[in-house]
């Protein structure tokens, strides 16, 4: 039963420390590179497939769409903005609209490749424990927000050891144009519900174990 103690102890400062919010920290990288992925990521999406706006590469993610839209390819009809040596379709989303990536396997790193730095777009990311953090074009731009539509560079988001649920891109212009998301999934973490379960089995099993003893001794 020390054991048994000792390892409850253990699990409950576990479930209850909360890790420090580590800012996001921003680099750029790949300019006119928009399908080079990140070492040790994933593409999440290529926005490639205008009948399946939502696709997505990764069991445990998903992504929806409130007023923006895939397939705006440069030179198509109706496009609004351009994306350096990509001649694909990309997501685009004018002012008002959202995309949102929210994902089951929590995610250590996030990266886009995005067309013209706008001081009007927006990301914001969710994690465990409250983290929530929002980043305005000129974060994520580094100051850059000429708006040129030669720009065009990786931006990657490195969560410093904290881990996100959830990703939202916005913008209050016309527009935010993105392709070939990407992103880096921690190892499996228990979060403090799971740990909760993981101790009430942990009591069970130790009421089981006493019973047991006890019956054995009348016996």
């Amino acid at each position: 039963m020390t054991r048994l103690r000792a390892l409850l102890a253990a699990a409950a400062v576990v479930a209850m420390a909360t890790p420090a919010a580590a800012a996001v920290n921003v680099t750029l990288s790949n300019q006119g590179e928009p399908f080079v992925i990140p070492a040790g990521q994933e593409l999440i999406a290529s926005f490639d497939d205008a009948n399946n706006p939502t696709e997505v590469f990764v069991d445990g993610v998903t992504l929806s769409l409130d007023g923006s839209t895939v397939g705006v390819c440069e030179g198509c009809s109706g496009y609004s903005g351009t994306l350096p040596n990509d001649g694909t379709h990309y997501l685009t989303i004018p002012g008002a609209a959202t995309a949102t990536f929210e994902s089951l396997r929590l995610m250590s790193s996030f990266s886009l490749f995005m067309g013209s730095p706008d001081t009007y777009n927006r990301i914001e990311f969710f994690g465990a424990n409250g983290f929530h953090e929002v980043l305005s074009g000129a974060d994520m731009f580094q100051g850059d927000t000429n708006q040129s539509w030669g720009w065009g560079k990786r931006v990657n988001f490195d969560f410093g050891g904290y881990n996100v649920s959830k990703v939202v891109l916005s913008s209050s212009g016309n527009s935010f144009e993105v392709d070939t998301a990407a992103g880096s999934f921690a190892a499996g973490v228990p979060e403090p519900a799971t740990w909760a379960l993981m101790i009430g089995g942990f009591m069970a099993a130790g009421v089981m174990l006493r019973r047991r003893r006890a019956s054995e001794t009348l016996a």
